[in-house]
């Protein structure tokens, strides 16, 4: 591997173990400064060859980003290029007041600017995962740094939590959620679906260690012990001590949904895994009934906390109700290209309803998909969707074709879906800390999911060379 690739995937790794430290990376400051990294990554990858495969995600990914350019330009341009009527509240405050003011599509002129932030990182970080996933060593290290990055901010939030539970990492004074830990971001539902994510992968690997010293004979605990020799036994507890660690912050955050789906993503994982050595009439099923008691029986050791909020709030409530039908009312007044990219805030106020508590300030719809399509429009919105039902079909492929390292799709399969209907009851996809792991996860996993390479830059596989096109 030539030395600025080397460079590009350790920096790489850095910046996806470090994004969710700085209280989940939320501010334009943390999101210029990755992705200035991200794209020294990037420049650093370019002697890698690129195959087929890369080269079609790459340009579905180019294309997706053509659309938002687009959707930017005709909400904040003065002269669309497409003729669409500006927001008509322009016209009512250029009656009130005395100056004139230039109409545009978004309520809030440049907002949509402002806020691509988010959406750049993931960008950069999904290509530079998409570039070096086709490396099989570089893709392993990708989920190890997350999987380690997980268990120290697991382990320094579960002591600090026990110090002071009302600060982030003993530094930063929380506003809500005292009683719950949230280190190292802010609100306790992106830490939930975050640490569910690397319990996931230390999961996996622990799986993968168990698989290697399957018996071919007959399946016994006897016999299976028996073939795991002491070496294999100390990696094993380890990944099973990596494991319990991230449950166990996982469980402290309290969140409802995010441990819900964490477990639910963990017993599909583990069930997908092992579906080979089941019986084949209803080894899956059977797969899944064995991890679902496994995961009632750690809710009930572990999620005390959680499950005295299923019993004294139950499964919702009734303020996210009402925003979710506020923000379809917004959807229905601009279809199209919506209100603007990142100004839910300000429009939400004119569609808040009577039923919903004044206490606060809904700054998210909590409902990443409802919010995408009011702040972006149906087009927008309909081809993200389209575009990640299609990646995941991608991942599932490579689940079911690859026999190495199936772990690399499978880990992005299930911690991509799991952050994605998360997002339809929060918003831990707007969050650039978790939204960076997943963007990284999710392209190293659609490279993985395709025929690997041997190493990198080398030759062996047909390809292009990025930058050297002619």
């Amino acid at each position: 591997m030539p030395w600025p690739v080397r460079w590009s995937s350790w920096l790489f790794c850095a910046v996806v173990a470090l994004a969710p430290l700085p209280l989940g990376s939320v501010g334009g400051a943390a999101s210029a400064i990755w992705s200035i990294l991200l794209g020294i990554a990037l420049l650093g990858v370019l002697p890698m060859r690129l195959r087929g495969s890369q080269l079609a995600i790459l340009a579905v990914a180019a294309l997706l980003t053509a659309l938002a350019v687009l959707v930017l330009h005709e909400q904040s341009a003065l002269r669309p290029w497409f003729g669409v009527a500006p927001n008509a509240l322009w016209a009512e405050a250029g009656k009130l007041l005395p100056a004139e003011l230039p109409p545009a599509v978004t309520i809030a002129r440049n907002q949509p600017f402002y806020s691509a932030g988010v959406g750049i990182v993931c960008l950069l970080s999904f290509a530079v995962g998409v570039v070096l996933g086709a490396n099989r060593t570089s893709a392993r290290g990708l989920l190890r740094a997350v999987a380690v990055s997980g268990l120290a901010y697991a382990i320094l939030g579960i002591i600090t939590f026990a110090i002071d539970p009302t600060r982030i990492f003993l530094l930063h004074d929380k506003q809500a959620h005292l009683e719950w830990l949230t280190s190292p971001f802010v609100n306790r539902n992106t830490a939930a679906i975050y640490y569910g994510c690397c319990a996931l992968i230390w999961l996996l690997f622990g799986c993968e260690s168990v698989e290697r010293h399957w018996p071919s004979h007959r399946i016994s605990l006897h016999r299976l012990l028996a073939r795991i020799d002491m070496p294999a036994r100390r990696r094993l507890a380890g990944h099973a001590l990596g494991w319990l660690a991230c449950l166990l912050a996982m469980f402290l955050t309290g969140s409802r949904g995010g441990v819900g789906i964490s477990l639910l993503a963990a017993v599909v994982a583990g069930a997908i895994f092992f579906r080979r050595r089941m019986p084949r009439r209803y080894g899956l099923i059977t797969a899944l009934c064995i991890g679902g008691l496994v995961a009632l029986a750690l809710l009930q050791l572990l999620g005390g906390g959680v499950g005295a909020r299923f019993s004294t709030i139950g499964l919702s409530d009734e303020g996210r109700f009402s925003t979710y039908r506020a923000t379809l009312r917004m959807i229905w007044d601009h279809p199209w290209l919506g209100d603007g990219l990142g100004s839910f805030e300000w429009v939400y106020p004119a569609y808040r309803t009577d039923d919903i508590s004044l206490r606060g300030i809904w700054n998210r719809a909590h409902n990443s998909w409802l919010e995408l399509a009011s702040d972006g429009g149906m087009l927008m919105v309909g081809v993200v969707v389209i575009a990640l039902l299609a990646a995941f079909a991608v991942l599932a492929y490579g689940v079911r074709t690859r026999r190495r390292d199936v772990i690399v799709p499978l880990a992005a399969l299930c911690a991509s879906a799991a952050g994605a209907l998360h997002s339809m009851i929060d918003f831990s996809l707007q969050i650039t800390g978790y939204a960076v792991v997943i963007a990284a996860m999710l392209g190293a996993g659609l490279s993985q999911s395709f025929r690997s390479g041997g190493g990198a830059g080398t030759g062996r596989d047909a390809g292009v060379t990025i930058g050297t096109a002619g």
